[in-house]
């Protein structure tokens, strides 16, 4: 095959599953990782230890730092994998609520394509595939994704289609720059979300069912492109690194219900029109590693910047009427254009780093650094009200990790940071405002130990705060007070046997919410929509003949619903149950993928920091078939 249609081939080749992924295999602890569509440990992209780190923005792509507008699309990635504990210990830039880091896709030591086809969960109907190809210094790899058919648990329809490639070259001996690109497109009938207007929550939503207006939709775009270079001259570790990243919206109408405990609800249409958030984000970092006797050091110097514009608007309202949950859907209503007016917030953040770190033989390790940071923020709201706020701060991480004995390490960190706070919810009377950053603190103690060569342990102590938002008594959402989560988490990761590996993890920590609103009991000591017990558990065993069988346990404590802790959400508990069949088709490699999820039939509301409620996704199977073809197919 000509190296043109090679290159085709992969550009053409597609997504993350088509790999058939596996997150238990590669999971290096239980604090969270994912492989395509497929999740394992405690924690995830959204939520680390009770911190919501979509509004911290705690994220890096292969440990660069990363000012996310858009979640970085499967297709360019091979994996994403929380960093807690002691796998942050190393980190350049930690933050006090965790990272979330993308690794990006690589290529395979052979050039193929791998195609797959089947449904996802709730009935999503897709085609997908990946690509690898090498020639020389160069290699690509990518995917794509199409959903013909895309259903979400809500009960939305619509259809998708993602599309990402990362090229990789060699420029010479121990350097490397590497580029990638992703689109992900999607359209549906509609959001919804039901608050909660009694003291107990309201009665269960139908299964698959659209609550949103029969003229609903919501359609938008994600981008990324990033390029990343790596190298070492004379002595000198260079890394180098910049990210544009894209939400663009066209259209979001977001339907509230609001219902009581018997059932009593009404129905009120937010129409948004297009708008756009862009964040670019830069990195420099600079290190060198020097020995005196049986200590290395490392000193390093890096500088990060990031810009993030969103734009803001307001909504058209458009009240629905009233209606019965327990039967009804609420009336249509008329669907009115959108008309209002438009704003725009910016928010640039420039921090200069410098750490050192050290390791004596292979018994002790230190690292700290310090981090100035330049936060600038100007916003035009859409009232037309201009406001600006510039604020300079510093920060500091220490960590350090023991070996007490060959099997067994002590570790500890303390990390400050500032974090950004994210945007008030549709609820609130100053919806889509954009909430000043807040400066965010961590202490941990724990331990890692090795129960086989195989199998690791890690329990930490864990003490995180920071200032936490809430509805105030104006119904305007903003910084209600502080928040302090003191916990306990452990891990068990790795392989028992030859053929069975295992992901067990646990989280238990007290949430305590301290203010003037607290004191005058506007709002209630705990934190809405987080649970404060989180069980985990995976596992796989390898069987004969090519196939093999998984099972996942998830167990999330009760969540109080609103900031005043007047209604409390249940907890709730469910099974999954998977397999593997690896064979040959056609004399191909071949793999096929089932996997059903909430065999439990857990059913009911999921609480969200926000206040809102959204149904427990129902009882679902998904199964894919993939075939491996190309040149080495």
């Amino acid at each position: 095959m000509s190296r043109l249609s090679g290159i085709v081939l992969a550009l053409l080749a597609a997504a993350p599953a088509a790999a058939q992924e596996n997150a238990v295999k590669s999971a290096a602890d239980a604090f969270g990782q994912r492989v395509g569509t497929e999740q394992s440990g405690l924690y995830s992209e959204s939520q680390v230890r009770g911190f919501d780190l979509n509004d911290s923005g705690a994220y890096r792509i292969d440990d660069a730092y990363f000012s996310r507008a858009s979640q970085l699309d499967d297709t360019v990635l091979a994996g994403v994998g929380v960093r807690v504990g002691v796998n942050a210990a190393r980190l350049a830039y930690p933050a006090p609520s965790g990272v979330v880091n993308y690794r990006l896709r690589e290529a395979g030591p052979v050039n193929q394509l791998r195609l797959g086809a089947g449904f996802r969960d709730f009935g999503t109907q897709v085609v997908q595939g990946d690509g690898s190809y090498r020639a020389g210094d160069f290699s690509l790899a990518g995917g794509f994704v199409w959903r013909p058919l895309l259903r979400f648990a809500q009960g939305y329809k619509g259809r998708g289609f993602s599309f990402g490639a990362v090229g990789a070259w060699n420029v010479a001996p121990g350097q490397r720059v590497r580029l990638f690109g992703s689109v992900s497109q999607r359209g549906y009938d509609g959001d919804y979300a039901v608050v909660p207007s009694g003291a107990a929550p309201p009665p269960r939503l139908k299964t698959f069912h659209q609550y949103s207006p029969a003229w609903a939709e919501t359609r938008a775009v994600n981008t990324n492109l990033g390029v990343l270079y790596d190298g070492q001259v004379d002595g000198f570790t260079i890394d180098l690194a910049a990210f544009h990243s894209v939400f663009d919206i066209d259209i979001n109408d977001f339907t509230l219900i609001f219902a009581d405990p018997l059932g009593r609800a009404s129905a009120t249409t937010y129409r948004t029109p297009g708008r756009a958030t862009r964040a670019d984000s830069v990195e420099a970092r600079l290190g060198r590693t020097f020995e005196t006797g049986d200590v290395s050091h490392l000193l390093t110097v890096s500088v990060r910047g990031g810009r993030t514009i969103t734009g803001l608007t307001s909504s058209t309202v458009l009240p629905l009427g009233a209606f019965d949950l327990r039967g009804d859907d609420p009336p249509d209503g008329p669907a009115t254009p959108w008309s209002g007016t438009r704003g725009r917030d910016t928010a640039e953040q420039t921090t200069a780093s410098v750490g050192y770190g050290l390791a004596w033989r292979d018994r002790a390790e230190l690292r700290v650094a310090a981090h100035r940071t330049r936060y600038d923020k100007a916003v035009l709201s859409t009232a037309g009200v201009k406001t600006r706020r510039v604020s300079e701060s510093t920060h500091y991480n220490v960590s350090t990790v023991v070996k007490l004995s060959r099997r067994t390490d002590l570790f500890g960190s303390w990390v400050t940071g500032l974090e950004e706070a994210g945007v008030a919810p549709t609820t609130a009377s100053n919806r889509d405002a954009v909430l000043p950053p807040v400066e965010a603190e961590q202490f941990e103690l724990g331990i890692r130990h090795a129960l086989t060569p195989k199998l690791t342990l890690i329990g930490a102590l864990f003490d995180v705060s920071k200032p936490t938002q809430g509805f105030r008594e104006d119904q305007s959402f903003g910084l209600v007070g502080q928040v302090r989560h003191r916990g306990v988490e452990a891990s068990i990761a790795g392989e028992v046997d030859a053929r069975t590996s295992v992901v067990l993890g646990a989280v238990a920590f007290q949430p305590r919410v301290t203010g003037p609103l607290v004191a005058a009991g506007l709002v209630g000591s705990h934190d809405a929509g987080v649970s404060h017990v989180v069980v985990n558990a995976n596992a796989e065993r390898q069987l004969g003949a090519g196939w093999s069988v998984d099972a996942g346990f998830s167990y999330l404590g009760g969540r109080w619903a609103d900031t005043a802790n007047t209604i409390r959400m249940p907890a709730v508990t469910t099974l999954s149950l998977g397999a593997r069949r690896r064979f040959t088709l056609a004399g191909r490699p071949a793999e096929f993928r089932v996997l059903s999820s909430n065999l439990t039939g857990a059913k009911g509301y999921l609480a969200a920091p926000s206040g809102l409620l959204s149904p427990i996704a129902p009882r679902t199977i998904r199964a894919v078939l993939t075939l491996t073809i190309g040149p080495n197919g």
